[in-house]
């Protein structure tokens, strides 16, 4: 992994998943890379005077934001991560984490987002798009560096996908479990093993488990597995659809990103 870009809400402080993100970029020796994005310019209407205090103000924070670069790479070097950049956009955040997403190798959210709010769209259409993502936790500590590790497989192209791009984090994990739908509920006969996958790219894989639930009880029981495991990173794919009018996940999806205690990786 060399290209890490970390969403970060703030620039004044840096919250859990910036953290997790200089930590997981110090472990893995990639370069790190925190993205602010700033809301596009208000268009407002009313009395002369207030409109020209709501601009200046949105101008001082875009400022303040852009000169933030400084201060994130000092503190993110005292965690050991050897490059760090800072950038700042303005414009709508899913449009920006989307780029950004296509140049490098994952992007690092806040997970637990609320379902259907306005925290949860940006995750949506990234996730969506096709980019990598880890979901942190909002709550709690959560190390960024992967010692034990869940992998929920089931066939499908995004469950091949997230299986496969978090290898290198896989590769450095001292145990990892692989979870797996019975045959019968696949999305397709398999075209290779999972577990041989793993095994022959180095992945330490050490207890394989079939998954009986469904829907919204495969999340549940997901996360039940992952916690009894201790795990520091469950990777699953992300089920979604897009539709005129609009975007939505799966149900397991759903569960587990509203749910997880422990950071997430994902791909659609």
């Amino acid at each position: 992994m060399r290209d890490i870009v970390v969403h970060s809400p703030d620039f004044r402080h840096w919250p859990a998943a910036v953290r997790y993100a200089a930590q997981l970029a110090a472990d893995t020796h990639a370069g790190l890379t925190g993205l602010y994005v700033a809301a596009p310019s208000p268009s407002l209407s009313g009395p002369p005077q207030l409109m020209q205090e709501v601009l200046a103000y949105a101008q001082d924070e875009l400022q303040q934001a852009m000169l933030a670069g400084p201060a994130f790479a000092t503190w993110a070097a005292t965690l050991g991560v050897r490059e760090a950049r800072w950038q700042v956009a303005q414009g709508p955040a899913a449009d920006a984490l989307v780029l950004a997403g296509q140049w490098s190798d994952v992007v690092i959210l806040q997970g637990n987002v609320p379902p259907c709010s306005i925290e949860e769209r940006p995750v949506l259409e990234t996730l969506l798009s096709g980019v990598a993502c880890i979901l942190v936790p909002s709550a709690g500590f959560s190390p960024g560096r992967v010692a034990r590790a869940v992998v929920a497989w089931d066939g499908s192209p995004a469950s091949n996908r997230a299986l496969h791009g978090a290898l290198p984090l896989l590769v450095a994990a001292t145990t990892v479990a692989l979870l797996q739908p019975p045959p019968e509920r696949r999305s397709a006969p398999p075209l290779f093993d999972p577990a041989a996958h793993l095994r022959a790219h180095g992945v330490n894989v050490t207890r394989l488990q079939t998954v009986t639930e469904a829907d919204e009880d495969t999340g549940e029981q997901l996360l039940a597995i992952a916690a009894d495991e201790r795990a520091d990173l469950l990777v699953l794919g992300a089920s979604g659809c897009r539709r005129p009018g609009g975007c939505s996940f799966g149900a397991t999806t759903r569960v587990v990103l509203s749910r997880s205690h422990l950071p997430l990786y994902l791909r659609h």
